[in-house]
């Protein structure tokens, strides 16, 4: 077995003060070194400051700082998707523009800790909203019915002040004995863990993928685990995200495990195109 590529993704956001956020993402693959930043207020999520950090390798370690001005009053949140394309048009590399929306989705996580300043007078009230604008998207939130843990309930009666959210994710790939493909992926944050492994053969047709999901809010999220037989038999490179999201049950699926699978297509495209 040769080891091909390795990737790995650090998200965080932490309070500066009572009024901003600092969220990040760091990442490091066999090729680029890399940091985005947003300076977010607490209150809506507005961005008041993002920046990009170009970090050097051996030979050259020279860091670059890239101010996205475009970003500035834009919500980093749900559904803001365009602005945030709008506010990156400047980037051209597709994973420098991926750290920003990996960022994103960690405050959308970390705003759990911040219901007051979003409106909310306890946490079973923002529960309670996120069960309605949420209703549909994933396994736990399609299933209402049958989940036994409210996400208020997951999280408990105390709550963060200062470091509200972290994740970490990782990607390795290796060829087999026979030119084929493994590409392992990991995911661990402060609410969950989702690991995944696919197999490919030498013309990169998926042969072998199961996902397991080890901590999530309910027991009802991992049956979304049984989604990832879905791929057998499919060709991976080139697929958009919306058709890998269907084939992985969609809004009965999970995102985390949609999205953890994505970072491996993306994986594979890397390493295929490096040359």
């Amino acid at each position: 077995m040769e080891f091909l590529m390795q990737r790995i993704w650090h998200s965080s956001v932490v309070r500066e003060n009572e009024q901003y956020l600092i969220a990040k993402t760091s990442y490091l693959d066999s090729l680029m070194e890399r940091m985005a930043v947003m300076r977010v207020k607490a209150a809506n999520l507005e961005i008041e400051e993002a920046w990009l950090e170009r970090l050097g390798r051996p030979g050259d370690m020279a860091e670059s700082r890239e101010y996205i001005e475009g970003l500035k009053g834009v919500e980093a949140y749900l559904g803001s998707s365009s602005g945030l394309r709008a506010g990156l048009q400047g980037i051209k590399d597709e994973v420098e523009r991926s750290l920003f929306n990996d960022t994103v989705i960690a405050i959308v996580q970390a705003e759990t800790f911040l219901f007051r300043e979003r409106g909310y007078s306890d946490a079973v009230t923002y529960s309670q909203a996120w069960e309605k604008f949420y209703a549909g998207s994933c396994r736990y939130y399609s299933n209402l019915d049958r989940v036994k843990t409210t996400w208020g309930g997951y999280i408990g009666n105390s709550g963060r002040e200062i470091t509200l959210f972290d994740r970490g994710k990782s990607q390795q790939m290796y060829r087999d004995d026979k030119g084929g493909y493994i590409i392992n992926g990991s995911l661990i944050d402060s609410f969950h863990q989702v690991s995944t492994h696919l197999e490919m053969d030498k013309d990169i047709q998926v042969i072998t993928a199961y996902g397991q999901l080890l901590r999530v809010p309910d027991a009802v999220c991992r049956e979304s685990g049984q989604q990832m037989e879905n791929l057998k038999g499919q060709l991976l490179s080139g697929m958009p995200k919306r058709e890998l999201a269907r084939l992985l049950g969609a809004g009965q699926g999970c995102v985390h495990l949609i999205d953890l699978t994505y970072d491996s297509v993306k994986t594979l495209e890397l390493y295929l195109n490096q040359g």
